[in-house]
C-alpha cells in the first residue's frame, strides 16, 4: 500500500503473502474515506480476513457479514518508484519515543506556518533545532552512533510526528539521508517485523 500528498510518501509492504484468487499484478486506487470506513469496520469485528473484489467502477470489501462498497478513483497514481531513495547512505538509529519528545519540545519554537525544524547529524549526535522571529530558538540533542560526514536537513515537524505516531512511538527508528536537498527516508529498525514500512519525506529550506 502506498499513499502520497506530494510532500511525503508512506509505503507498506507485507512480503511473501499469498493472496487467494490473485495471479499476476493488480493495482487499484482506493479513496482515503473508504480506508477510514474500512478501519472502523475492522475495529468492531472478529473476522480474520477481509474479502476484496471490484468491477469496472466499484470496489467491494467484505468483513464478516458486512460489505463496504466505494466508487473507484480515476486517474493515474504518481510514479512512486521514481522517488524512493536509493543512495541515502548517511543514517542514524534512535528511539522513537525519544525522537518524538525532542521534536515536540523543539517544534514549539518553529515557525507557526511551516513547522520547520532542522535535523543535524554529527559525531555521535543527532541535533534537532528550530527558530522563529516570534518565539526565538530551541535545540535538543540525542546521543546516537554516527561517524559519517556532518549533514543538516530541514523538515516539517508535523510530518515526522505523524510517522512516529503511526509507530505508536515504540521501538527504534532509522533516519536515512543523502544530502540536504534530497528526500529523507525513515523506517522502523526491526528486521523481524511482519511489515516493511518506509516513509519518504521531502526536505525544506530553512
Amino acid at each position: 500500500m502506498v499513499a502520497t500528498d506530494g510532500h511525503r510518501l508512506a509505503y507498506v509492504e507485507k512480503p511473501n503473502e499469498i493472496l487467494e484468487g490473485i495471479s499476476g499484478e493488480k493495482r487499484v486506487l482506493i479513496p482515503r474515506k473508504a480506508l477510514q470506513e474500512l478501519q472502523q469496520l475492522l475495529s468492531y469485528t472478529e473476522a480474520e480476513k477481509v474479502e476484496f473484489a471490484d468491477d469496472e467502477h466499484t470496489l467491494f470489501f467484505r468483513v464478516g457479514h458486512r460489505t463496504l462498497s466505494t466508487r473507484k478513483l480515476s486517474g493515474q497514481f504518481p510514479n512512486f518508484e521514481a522517488v524512493m531513495p536509493r543512495d541515502n547512505t548517511k543514517f542514524a538509529v534512535v528511539s522513537s519515543s525519544e525522537l518524538s519528545s525532542a521534536i515536540q519540545r523543539v517544534a514549539q519554537f518553529a515557525d507557526e506556518r511551516s513547522g520547520a525544524i532542522r535535523i543535524r547529524l554529527e559525531s555521535n549526535e543527532l541535533k534537532i533545532s528550530s527558530s522563529s522571529t516570534e518565539s526565538g530558538e530551541s535545540e535538543d540533542t540525542i546521543d546516537t552512533p554516527y561517524s559519517s560526514d556532518p549533514i543538516a536537513v530541514g523538515f516539517n515537524s508535523v510530518y515526522i510526528l505523524d510517522f512516529l505516531k503511526a509507530l505508536n512511538n515504540e521501538g527504534e527508528v532509522r533516519l536515512e539521508f543523502k544530502d540536504s536537498q534530497s528526500a529523507g527516508q525513515m523506517r522502523p529498525e526491526d528486521p523481524e517485523a511482519e511489515y516493511k514500512y518506509r516513509y519518504v519525506l521531502m526536505p525544506m529550506r530553512i
